[in-house]
């Protein structure tokens, strides 16, 4: 079986959006992924939850780091002149980013090989553990950071945004 990851975002035609898509995606993912946790503990591992298994492993291993990116590389540039306030919660999601891509690779070691997961207990922890660090980190955003971002950012400062975002991903806005 083939897995290809379909990336979240559409339209590039304003930083905003793209960083909204990828947050419903991974809220809608997350409650998914924590599922599949509880299935394979209350089933076992079986051909279709490994298909599953994998399946978010390449969605993570590639949305994550993207996300991470236009946050950091498109969006965080735009903002780095501005109040004390704002560096500080840039600084606070760049830790974030760091705790949510540990949590990642401790759980992407077991759900990258699911015939390999046998204590099922450990993996719905830390799966749980994951989606919670990453759920919090994309409230924190949502509720504190973009009401800042849209107060600053002009609609064209937002559109560069984008474009460059549509670039990390070798397409065109």
């Amino acid at each position: 079986m083939e897995f290809i990851f379909t990336d979240p975002a559409t339209d590039f035609s304003s930083g905003l959006q793209v960083i909204t898509d990828y947050h419903q995606d991974f809220l809608a993912r997350g409650t998914k992924l924590v599922g599949l946790a509880e299935k394979i503990k209350k089933q076992g591992i079986s051909e279709s939850l490994a298909n599953q298994c994998m399946n978010m492993y390449c969605h993570y291993s590639h949305a994550s780091i993207l996300h991470h990116k236009d946050e950091e590389e498109a969006l965080f540039p735009l903002l780095v002149e501005q109040s004390s306030l704002i560096i500080g919660m840039m600084e606070r999601l760049i830790m974030d980013h760091e705790e949510i891509e540990e949590s990642w690779a401790d759980l992407a070691k077991r759900i990258s090989h699911p015939e390999k997961i046998t204590n099922f207990d450990h993996f719905l922890h830390l799966t749980i553990e994951f989606e919670k660090i990453l759920r919090e980190h994309l409230t924190r955003e949502d509720e504190d950071f973009i009401p800042q971002i849209k107060k600053i950012l002009t609609a064209d400062q937002l559109q560069k945004a984008g474009e460059k975002m549509a670039n990390l991903r070798h397409l065109t806005a």
